[in-house]
């Protein structure tokens, strides 16, 4: 029997092929927000905010009246260099 951290992480990542497939998302398209963000790479927004406060790269900053915006090659080239697998 599986348990269910697994089961949810499952669940995430079928959510996850199917909001890729739906809007034609690719690893080098902009990505929109922090929790767009969150989802793709599959952490919590709170997560993605320490990030930003360690040095992930940011295309743009959001306020009030703008989105924050990510380049997702830039976030993935910097989290790999940041985590390397052991």
């Amino acid at each position: 029997m599986r348990s269910s951290n697994y089961l949810r992480q499952a669940k995430r990542r079928q959510n996850r092929s199917e909001i890729n497939q739906q809007f034609g998302f690719s690893p080098d398209d902009k990505i929109v927000g922090k929790d767009s963000l969150a989802s793709v790479m599959d952490v919590t927004i709170t997560t993605i905010e320490r990030w930003i406060r360690d040095g992930m790269p940011v295309e743009q900053r959001g306020d009030q009246t703008h989105d924050w915006i990510f380049d997702f090659a830039q976030v993935k080239h910097w989290h790999q260099q940041m985590f390397p697998k052991e």
